[in-house]
């Protein structure tokens, strides 16, 4: 009986962790105001990979709460747009820790083009388990909500941190990039589809119909032109010859 709950436990552990994939997540994402997407629980394991979708259509990090232990390594992708991973305090959004503290995590931009057959990435390993706030520098994506957390004490601190992020006066950059490795993977690996490219172009006018033939009308005939008058007759009629007498003669 104990080997038979061994082999099971065995086999238990032996069996591959399902989670939800981070392109399913990312195509679920949606503009309204700030929802959780937590990564899924998983048992621990040492030094995985967690890929976190930065940009897109919505501007935003997916997931945007994170649990992850030490070793992991946290891999932002970059998609459509220019973004940034940024550090900040928890009571101070939109401003970079960088200025700081030395060594602050700061991705630098990170654009994404159309066409491209790479996407960028910024692998982040976790040293600790210590709960770190990010935001997006780019234009004002921190005040409209492109934040994230790793290992927050709760849910509350991170819809806390939004709330702040959204009344920031403004959006401050950081320098160049530290606290990870920039680089890239073939976009077929991603965790995300791109969206798809825009065309600025005007869309095409309606093709003209051709015209309608024409109704049949009879040919036209030129009307010859007017004869010449005719000579006028002389208005004189010549008198005509006197008859001939005819003789009575007499009868008897």
């Amino acid at each position: 009986m104990m080997i038979k709950g061994f082999l099971w436990a065995a086999a238990v552990s032996a069996m591959p962790l399902v989670e939800m994939s981070p392109r399913q997540l990312h195509m679920m994402e949606q503009n309204k105001p700030l929802t959780i997407r937590k990564n899924p629980s998983l048992a621990p394991r040492a030094n995985r990979i967690i890929p976190v979708v930065v940009g897109g259509p919505q501007d935003t990090f997916v997931p945007n709460m994170i649990r992850a232990a030490v070793g992991d390594v946290i891999q932002f992708q970059f998609s459509n747009g220019n973004h940034t991973v940024t550090q900040s305090s928890e009571d101070s959004p939109c401003q970079p820790l960088q200025a700081t503290q030395s060594g602050a995590i700061h991705s630098g931009h990170i654009p994404f083009v159309d066409g491209q057959t790479t996407i960028g990435t910024f692998n982040v390993p976790l040293t600790s388990t210590d709960p770190l706030f990010f935001y997006c520098a780019t234009g004002p994506h921190c005040q409209l909500g492109q934040v994230m957390a790793i290992n927050p004490p709760s849910e509350a601190n991170l819809v806390e941190f939004n709330k702040k992020a959204n009344g920031a006066l403004a959006n401050i950059d950081a320098g160049d990039a530290t606290g990870g490795t920039v680089g890239e993977i073939p976009l077929a690996e991603a965790a995300f589809t791109p969206a798809p490219p825009e065309d600025g172009a005007p869309p095409a006018p309606p093709a003209e119909s051709p015209p309608a033939p024409p109704a049949d009308t009879p040919p036209v005939v030129e009307t010859p032109p007017a004869a010449p008058p005719a000579a006028e007759a002389p208005t004189e009629v010549p008198a005509a010859p006197p008859a001939e007498a005819v003789s009575m003669g007499e009868h008897y």
